[in-house]
């Protein structure tokens, strides 16, 4: 065998992005920052959603898999959760043949790391959240490395690193770019996440009636909740169901107000624009109330949770935003290369 195809196989590495943006979305950029080093990547995903379509625009190798959510599901839910996560893990064995694996949290870990315990290959997992993930903590003992988006409150078994949360190149950009300038209109952005939130969607439709005339209203709704908003909306308020391109937005934007999933966080942070946090309240463990204390402490935010919401209490928390100096966040900006420089020093 050459050399080449030796260094090839080596250098294997099967990236899971199965999940939301808060998976797919930095799964993928480790994914290039791995390809752009020579590494034969293969990112797994389900067929039709929009992991597949992020790797593909990268450029990326794709492998689709079936994978399906556990917690808080019935129980028709979970037995089927079951049956396709031993049909996807034995899929998988084959893929595993000289390779590693990365998984980036979520009911998409379980097939790729059960792959990798049976066939002996070597495995890394990725923890956005200040609190553990279930498969972080039934896994981190058996992981080579355990990479942390923010440091971590839960005590876990394993080899960890605080390496950040990769973030896409175009919040790089903006973090140069971005300069003070004086508006005529302030503009508000409302971000729910990839997938939207109602309550942030439902948020930005009652301030609607009480901002001042001076400000506008822009709102990234997922496409869930997309039609009906747009029936619903005033000539002050631009409505965008989904964006490749976030980083634009915020970059426009005097303020946001957004849920606290690791990622969108520490991107938002990135533009250094003002941003008050809602975490979502059913998430598990309550671990975007964790990552937004912990990015308020950071950066230029505010927290409120759901139970405080009036719009009254968000105008308030807007308007001190807006009055404070604005601060260098404290975050690591190329967390990619971290977790590459690990995994691949990792190939002997």
């Amino acid at each position: 065998m050459s050399d080449e195809k030796t260094r090839i196989i080596k250098n294997k590495i099967i990236v899971s992005a199965i999940g939301t943006g808060g998976h797919y979305f930095p799964a993928v950029v480790v994914a290039e920052a791995l390809a752009g080093r020579g590494a034969d990547v293969i990112v797994l995903v389900r067929k039709g959603f929009r992991e597949e379509e992020v790797a593909r625009k990268s450029g990326l190798k794709t492998f689709a898999i079936k994978a399906r959510g556990f917690y808080g599901k019935s129980m028709l839910d979970k037995v089927l959760a079951i049956l396709v996560f031993v049909y996807s893990s034995y899929v998988l064995l084959a893929l595993m043949k000289g390779a590693r694996g990365i998984a980036f949290g979520g009911f998409g870990t379980l097939p790729l790391v059960t792959a990798c315990l049976i066939k002996r290959r070597d495995f890394f997992l990725f923890e956005p959240n200040r609190k553990a993930g279930r498969a972080t903590k039934l896994f981190s003992s058996k992981a080579k490395t355990v990479f942390l988006g923010l440091p971590i409150l839960d005590k876990i078994k394993g080899r960890l690193c605080i390496a950040g949360v990769p973030i896409r190149p175009g919040f790089k950009t903006v973090k140069k770019a971005k300069i003070s300038k004086k508006r005529s209109l302030t503009t508000i952005l409302f971000l729910g996440g990839s997938g939207g939130a109602y309550m942030i969607n439902k948020l930005a439709l009652d301030m609607q009636r009480i901002i001042p005339d001076t400000y506008r209203l822009t709102i990234i709704s997922g496409r869930r909740d997309y039609d009906w908003m747009l029936e619903n909306i005033d000539d002050r308020t631009r409505l965008i169901p989904f964006t490749f391109t976030p980083w634009s937005e915020m970059s426009e934007a005097d303020v946001i107000v957004a849920r606290a999933g690791a990622l969108a966080g520490y991107e938002i942070l990135a533009t250094k624009t003002p941003v008050l946090f809602i975490p979502f309240p059913y998430a598990i463990d309550d671990h975007q109330y964790h990552n937004a204390e912990y990015f308020a402490g950071i950066g230029n935010a505010h927290v409120l949770t759901e139970r405080q919401i009036t719009g009254e209490k968000v105008m308030k928390k807007i308007k001190e935003l807006l009055k404070q100096k604005i601060k260098k966040p404290y975050i690591i900006w190329d967390a990619e290369k971290q977790i590459a420089d690990e995994i691949l020093g990792e190939q002997v």
